[in-house]
């Protein structure tokens, strides 16, 4: 079932522009293409995905430590005063 509230826009209007049209589509937003004012496609945007909170501990064993070496600042002795 076609949304009354699509915007709406002919073949001939769209055919030079689609990526403009698709950049100012808005999230969730449809946009009814048609040909002879008969819908023949439709562009839909992507929702957009709500942020996901970070659970502590997900790195959990990703980085491991070989042995605890400072003779590597040596170099930076003179950054470091």
């Amino acid at each position: 079932m076609e949304n009354p509230m699509a915007d709406r826009i002919s073949i001939d209007e769209a055919q030079g522009h689609l990526k403009d049209l698709i950049a100012g589509l808005a999230p969730g937003a449809e946009l009814v293409i048609t040909d002879d004012d008969k819908p023949v496609a439709k562009l839909v945007s992507e929702q957009r995905k709500l942020a996901e909170f970070r659970k502590p501990g997900l790195g959990k064993g990703m980085i491991s430590i070989v042995r605890d070496d400072d003779a590597h600042l040596d170099d930076f002795a003179d950054y470091m005063q």
